[in-house]
């Protein structure tokens, strides 16, 4: 059954955990004194006390003071502080309001203990039945900071550390407004808005083993959450559990929207110095979860980029780019649709950055990329533990279409697009040298002796390789055109494979 109430685990963050454990045990006709107690009786269920030092009963507000809340098996491991907790009817939900200050104290390997202090200026709604949970956020501000700490002295690989605390969280939710409505069947809705989202982290650097630390510093603007579900208490960790959740209905949606970020960060890679700062305009992120199978799709506006590695600096800017990934995750009799598509609009790398690699010749260039490849098959078998073994693939393609193949640079563009239905399935071409497929793609290369001309003359290509390049290029390709050819590429049963009409040269 969907789980409502929450099960708070000690790796949750500090903030989220501070808001889940004082999820509110009202009902529409619940006193405050009434939802005191059944908090405390959800805690315990959720395998958490809470403790105060007094509760003050003022008719129809409650007010505990002194309120420390805690894993029940784990007490020093993560403990969340405040002075006090107000609990009030608002109609039919009742208002949790923690003090303006609270603190989520973690204690990690070694005994290093560190606090995180949270203000805010809101207050948290609720509404708990047997059947349906209501949760409103609503804080004008909020805001999280790591409290500075000495930390024990340590070694890492030998190299002594110092002994202060590196790490740094300041995070700050700006008009943060949320809603969640769960019911018991299955069924959920949450929506989190906030004007904008600021943070300055320092972190370990889990790929730096000398005890290396990342700095990032930035801000999103407007970000926005929405997320729906059904039949979500199919959910489990049984096998089986996906096809049984899709035949009863269940279905997921996820959407994240928000409309211009920027960050910047520093880091080092091994003894050097790695700074990089991004700016970007509004994007789009969506996961679907329906009959059967997964879909993502996503796009971002203008990006730009800028950095330093050591001594060398570069930049780069795009216009935009879109994606999309799908794949059916039950077996089914009939064919589905796999889908990847990745577009690259307008990327342009600065002089700087193509000086490093010899390419001054494209300052000003616009690059674009777009890969859209689809495909109908089917799972061979259900997605488990051992989806990946076996002697046949966990999967099988009858049909491969390539709806859009594009590189351009400049004034020099290469295109592509076509299909193959393959004989006998993906499992059918084991074995083979050539596909037993029936298929035709064409191909367009439109402004190469251009391309070529330019890299020649940036010494990309030596004048003794040219001739062995144009002659590959021509020999695939047919002139229709000026500085523009074509091939025509025909797959026929049997593993014929021919490049306008004529049989492949190698």
């Amino acid at each position: 059954m969907l789980d409502y109430t929450g099960r708070p685990r000690v790796a949750a963050t500090a903030i989220l955990l501070a808001l889940t454990v004082t999820a509110p045990a009202g009902a529409q006709t619940m006193s405050a004194a009434a939802a005191w107690a059944g908090l405390n009786s959800l805690a315990l269920g959720a395998g958490l006390s809470i403790t105060s030092g007094s509760v003050a009963n003022n008719g129809d507000t409650v007010t505990a003071s002194g309120v420390r809340i805690f894993p029940t098996n784990d007490p020093n491991g993560v403990v969340v502080s405040m002075d006090t907790l107000t609990l009030q009817p608002r109609g039919e939900l009742m208002a949790l309001i923690p003090s303006p200050m609270f603190q989520v104290t973690t204690q990690t390997g070694g005994n290093q203990t560190r606090t995180v202090e949270v203000t805010h200026d809101g207050e948290i709604l609720g509404m708990l039945t047997e059947q349906n949970a209501a949760l409103d956020l609503n804080f004008p501000t909020l805001t999280a900071h790591l409290v500075p700490s000495a930390a024990p002295p340590a070694t890492i690989k030998g190299t002594p550390q110092a002994s202060a605390d590196p790490m740094r969280v300041d995070v700050t939710i700006n008009a943060l407004d949320a809603s969640l409505r769960a019911a018991r069947e299955g069924t959920a809705e949450l929506t989190i808005d906030a004007a904008s989202v600021s943070y300055d982290l320092v972190y370990p650097d889990p790929a730096n083993e000398t005890g290396g630390m990342i700095t990032q510093s930035g801000v999103q603007t407007a970000p926005h959450l929405t997320f729906t579900g059904t039949e979500l208490d199919m959910l489990s960790g049984d096998d089986g559990m996906l096809r049984a959740a899709f035949d009863a209905g269940m279905a997921m949606s996820l959407n994240f929207t928000v409309q211009a970020s920027q960050q910047s960060s520093r880091q080092s890679m091994g003894t050097t110095p790695l700074a990089m700062n991004t700016q970007g305009g509004a994007s789009d992120f969506t996961i679907t979860v329906a009959d059967g199978r997964a879909d993502i799709t996503g796009s971002a506006d203008a990006f730009a980029l800028s950095g330093n590695f050591g001594p060398m600096q570069g930049a780069a800017q795009l216009a935009g780019m879109t994606m999309a990934f799908g794949a059916p995750l039950v077996v089914t009799s009939d064919d589905q649709l796999f889908r990847y598509m990745v577009s690259l609009d307008g990327l342009q790398p600065s002089p700087e950055l193509l000086a490093m690699v010899g390419a001054s010749q494209f300052a000003g260039d616009a690059v674009t990329m777009t890969v859209d490849l689809s495909a109908d098959g089917h799972l061979t078998r259900e997605i488990g533990p051992d989806f990946g073994e076996g002697d046949t693939p966990p999967l099988d393609i009858s049909r491969v279409r390539l709806d859009d193949l594009r590189l351009a640079v400049g004034d020099s563009e290469f295109t592509g697009d076509g299909a193959v239905t393959l004989l006998g399935g993906l499992m059918g071409q084991i074995g083979r040298d050539r596909p037993n497929a029936d298929g035709d793609f064409t191909f367009d290369l439109v402004g190469g002796e251009r391309l070529l001309n330019r890299l020649q003359s940036m010494g990309l290509v030596p004048a003794d390789q040219l001739f062995f390049v144009r002659m590959m290029i021509n020999g695939l390709g047919r002139s229709i055109g000026e500085d523009h050819l074509q091939s025509e590429v025909a797959i026929r049963p049997g593993g014929a494979i021919t490049v306008n009409g004529a049989p492949l040269p190698f």
